[in-house]
């Protein structure tokens, strides 16, 4: 007669999956080898089922074990999920907001948007990472991050996002570049003229190289970067020019000169936390708050 599982033989048969022999499991959840044997032999007991074949030492899964381990790695999934939320409840409780930006916006105004918000939210924890935009995507998901600000990837179902800081880009050079004596650059200008670009993969990098295969034009990339603190330093040591949101720039910076780009590229970035029927009210102010600097 079959008996239901208990928490204990249910991880028992997932690390007997994963790990392949009984004294490798039982390492695992740190019991012996006797208790670990003991455990699989009423496990299969109180199912009913043949779930291993015994192999010079080793245990190789049934089919029927595989169909049982892919719906316990779902429950598992399942209770990932309730830890996330927990650990989201107790962050809000305690009134900390994590927030995850993208490497471009962690500089100048990441710190604006924070020190606005903590003026108008007082007694509020920030915890602030830097992280690509498919990270933060990622951790809003999951529920390790409360809100993000990223760049302009497409859509992700779950999430809410808001448009901010759309702008044309522009072309960057350093002051004594020979191009500098243009106020408008062409991608034929710098066919063979050296290239900083962003990491390859980024949303920027991505539509540089779209508006420039469009102008059948080859980028010279002489270098690449995975962040615009990094691309703004090449560029003003006179190792070549780049592309730019006008938001990467600071207004001081005095070795680096800007220029009007065409055809007109429109980048924006975007502020974004997960869909929910009332988000807290942490997250929608912080979202409120950035969309004030815009």
């Amino acid at each position: 007669m079959t008996k239901p599982l208990n928490f204990r033989q249910i991880e028992l048969f997932t690390a007997l999956i994963e790990q392949k022999t009984v004294s490798a499991a039982a390492a695992h959840l740190n019991i012996s080898q006797p208790a670990a044997s003991k455990l699989l032999r009423h496990l299969e007991i109180d199912t009913g089922l043949d779930l291993f074949e015994r192999t010079k030492g080793r245990l190789w899964p049934t089919a029927e074990a595989m169909t049982l381990y892919e719906e316990v790695c779902f429950l598992h999934r399942g209770l990932n999920k309730v830890e996330d939320i927990v650990r989201a409840i107790r962050r809000r409780k305690n009134r900390e907001l994590v927030i995850g930006v993208l490497p471009a916006l962690s500089t100048g105004f990441i710190g604006r948007a924070a020190a606005l918000y903590l003026e108008r939210n007082a007694n509020v924890l920030l915890n602030i990472i830097s992280l690509p935009s498919i990270d933060i995507v990622r951790g809003i998901m999951n529920r390790t991050i409360d809100v993000g600000l990223i760049g302009a990837q497409g859509h992700e179902a779950g999430i809410t996002s808001v448009p901010l800081m759309e702008r044309p880009m522009v072309c960057i050079m350093p002051r004594d570049h020979p191009l500098a004596a243009r106020t408008v650059i062409m991608p034929h200008h710098l066919a063979d003229v050296p290239f900083i670009s962003f990491n390859l993969e980024s949303s920027t990098s991505r539509l540089v190289r779209d508006v420039f295969a469009q102008e059948d034009v080859t980028l010279n990339v002489a270098h690449v970067v995975n962040t615009a603190t990094l691309l703004l330093s090449l560029v003003s040591a006179g190792l070549g020019v780049s592309i730019v949101h006008p938001f990467y720039i600071p207004p001081d910076e005095p070795n680096i000169v800007i220029r009007e780009f065409s055809p007109n590229m429109q980048f924006m970035f975007r502020v974004c936390y997960l869909a929910e029927r009332r988000p807290h009210s942490l997250t929608r102010r912080f979202a409120d708050i950035v969309r004030l600097l815009d």
